[in-house]
């Protein structure tokens, strides 16, 4: 990260959410993707390859969108720290297809795939990992020039299945499940995220904080339309690159042609393969207690 100071104190207040000019976006071009990485328990705002900021602590952010399905990614090539950026050699949209742009496909099926078999990865694990995008609109841009700013989030598979570290605090597929069997929108709440101490300094769960505002509610209600939002969450060679990669990755084992065998169609996962399989959580306590109890402190 460069060691560039930019000014943000003594803003006008018209100024407050005029967000950046024209002139401004024509000068600096196309710079790509702005993302949110978690790393070694520090979210990262990234711009193309280029680190922007950071947050330390927890994240307060809206979810305003998300792949439909839980997608796979997958690398021929062993991970090192060094190693530049290449695209996948498949990936999958749907989870159970390779993608149209995939560059080589390792079956025509994810469920009958060489690389989705315990042990074709390091030990017992698969080398064609889970995957799924979220776009974010951060709490703390609200009135200021960045309202309204989208971000990307990638989450791998620690991230997304398996249990959280409190009574409500959840993995992602747990997080969606639980508000919505206590009557509650994803999108009209403000979510905290939180590195689960627990797992590993990548992974991440999601807590619900409070029901967003009027304000919040209009903002997002905008820029989920956008289409460069819904390409947020739909991935392609050049974004499964450009995030697929946040984690170190298991070295497969040599790929192989696909053996002809009949491999049963699974569910999506929604606990962690090791622990007894479980229908989805119920809450532990009542979402509106939790919520109303945000709401009053403010």
């Amino acid at each position: 990260m460069s060691n560039i100071t930019v000014i943000d104190q003594n803003l006008p207040d018209f100024l407050q959410t005029a967000g950046v000019s024209e002139l401004t976006k024509q000068l600096a071009g196309n710079s790509g993707v702005k993302r949110i990485v978690p790393k070694n328990g520090i979210f990262r705002k990234v711009v193309g390859k280029e680190e922007m900021g950071k947050i330390k602590g927890n994240l307060n952010a809206i979810v305003v969108s998300a792949s439909p399905k839980v997608g796979r990614i997958f690398y021929a090539k062993q991970w090192t720290p060094d190693a530049e950026p290449t695209a996948p050699d498949c990936f999958s949209n749907d989870g159970a297809a390779p993608d149209a742009g995939a560059q080589n496909p390792q079956a025509a099926r994810c469920d009958a795939c060489p690389q989705n078999i315990k042990g074709s990865g390091m030990g017992n694990s698969k080398s064609c990992r889970y995957s799924r995008r979220l776009a974010l609109v951060l709490e703390e841009d609200f009135g200021t020039s960045l309202e309204g700013e989208v971000y990307q989030m990638n989450l791998a598979s620690k991230s997304l299945f398996g249990e959280g570290g409190s009574d409500n605090a959840h993995t992602f597929e747990n997080y969606a499940k639980y508000l919505a069997n206590n009557g509650k929108s994803l999108d009209y709440v403000v979510t905290q995220i939180s590195f689960n101490e627990d797992n590993d300094n990548q992974s991440v769960l999601f807590t619900p904080a409070r029901f967003i505002n009027k304000n919040e509610y209009a903002v997002t209600s905008t820029v989920v339309q956008k289409p460069e939002v819904h390409k947020m969450v739909v991935m392609t060679p050049y974004q499964a690159d450009a995030s697929g990669r946040q984690q170190k990755l298991e070295a497969p084992k040599a790929a192989a042609p696909a053996p002809k065998v009949e491999v049963a169609e699974e569910p999506e996962p929604t606990v962690r393969p090791s622990k007894k399989a479980a229908p989805a959580p119920e809450a532990k306590k009542d979402l509106n207690s939790v919520l109303d109890a945000w709401t009053k402190e403010e």
